[in-house]
């Protein structure tokens, strides 16, 4: 199975391409009659700097902010802020290093990145566009994933252990930008995507290594259980609040599978799509949707009846999705085919896009 966890297996882009954005190139979409108003509505392609990662929206700024890490070896990357309706680049903050997964507190202004080669998280003030300080913990820690609480400005990072590491959860400050805690004990080797039960106090975070679910008390900071993911390789999960239900992606098994987060019991598994990787619940409309890597589709489904309503061919690597809660259109960034270390990049006019997707 593909390693997904590791940025530094980022596809290699040919460096012989203007920055521009290509508009319009629409993906074909096969979407069944129940949810015909699910479609690809647009697709830009961003090279250079290339190498997509992920996409926040933001109030502060009202763009569509994307991790562009550059191909792989490059020192060059940046943090790209898109016009959310015409996908345009409206402006570009250059970073020291690649930046990978984002997260923003809009009340206080900042995104925040995980910097997985140097082993530390950056905070940026987007108004004014520069970076306020970098948090890390340690030697070069794999960061993988951040997320933001934006009611208890705290800030919690996924640290993937490897080979006898113990895997760990960064627990941040945001008024100071300043490490609170760092929780181990119980997390295991492989721990990959997080998702906050808010007023529950507590995280959940898939465990890779061993097909499960883990339950994290953030005020004992303490792993309170495990039950098993509903599926092999889970990478990334979403909590739904109203319904008390877990959303997991498991990788291997191109499956969804849906969780009792009282039980813990699997309540459903859904065929989404080889490498089901990122999943989002759409605020407004009801819709759980799933990047599906190594299918090169997102899956719409609804989230009552638990079943796919569209699949649509968005670029070859679809990796991460965001929805923007004031106009219920949701993004997602496609990463472009690579042909391996030490070999010649490849030219995939379908990778290195941004898709939007209108209901």
């Amino acid at each position: 199975m593909e390693t997904l966890m590791h940025p530094t297996m980022l596809p290699a882009l040919s460096r012989r391409h203007a920055f521009g954005l290509v508009a319009g190139l629409l993906c074909a979409s096969r979407v069944s009659p129940a949810m015909a108003a699910a479609t690809v509505g647009k697709s830009v392609r961003l090279v250079p700097p290339g190498g997509l990662y992920e996409l926040v929206v933001s109030t502060t700024t009202g763009l569509l902010h994307v991790a562009a890490a550059g191909p792989r070896g490059a020192t060059e990357a940046s943090i790209l802020g898109l016009d959310p309706q015409s996908l345009e680049v409206k402006s570009t903050l250059s970073l020291p290093e690649p930046a990978f997964g984002l997260a923003v507190n809009d009340r206080t202004g900042t995104l925040y990145t995980t910097n997985t080669r140097s082993g530390s998280v950056s905070a940026i003030d987007l108004k004014a566009g520069r970076v306020l300080t970098k948090i890390a913990h340690g030697e070069k820690a794999h960061v993988r994933q951040v997320l933001v609480d934006e009611e208890a400005n705290r800030v919690y990072v996924s640290v993937p252990g490897f080979q006898g590491v113990q895997s760990q959860i960064w627990v941040i400050d945001g008024a100071k930008n300043e490490m609170l805690h760092v929780i181990s004990d119980g997390l295991g080797e492989a721990m990959s995507g997080m998702t906050l039960d808010r007023a529950g106090n507590r995280l959940f975070a898939a465990r890779l290594q061993t097909n499960e679910i883990i339950e994290v008390d953030l005020a004992t900071r303490a792993v309170k259980r495990a039950f098993p993911s509903g599926g092999e390789g889970p990478i990334n999960a979403a909590y739904d609040a109203a319904g008390k239900r877990l959303f997991v992606t498991n990788q291997k098994s191109g499956t969804l599978a849906v969780l009792d987060a009282g039980s813990g019991a699997l309540v459903k598994s859904v065929e989404t799509g080889a490498g089901a990787l990122g999943v989002t619940l759409h605020p407004t409309n009801g819709t759980v949707l799933v990047a599906n890597r190594g299918a090169g589709t997102v899956s719409v489904l609804d989230g009552a009846k638990l079943e796919v309503q569209a699949s649509l061919a968005t670029g070859s690597h679809p990796n991460t999705i965001a929805v923007d809660p004031r106009s219920g259109l949701a993004y997602v960034t496609n990463k472009a085919r690579s042909a391996g270390r030490g070999q010649p990049p490849v030219d995939d006019p379908n990778g290195d896009t941004v898709s939007l997707i209108r209901f």
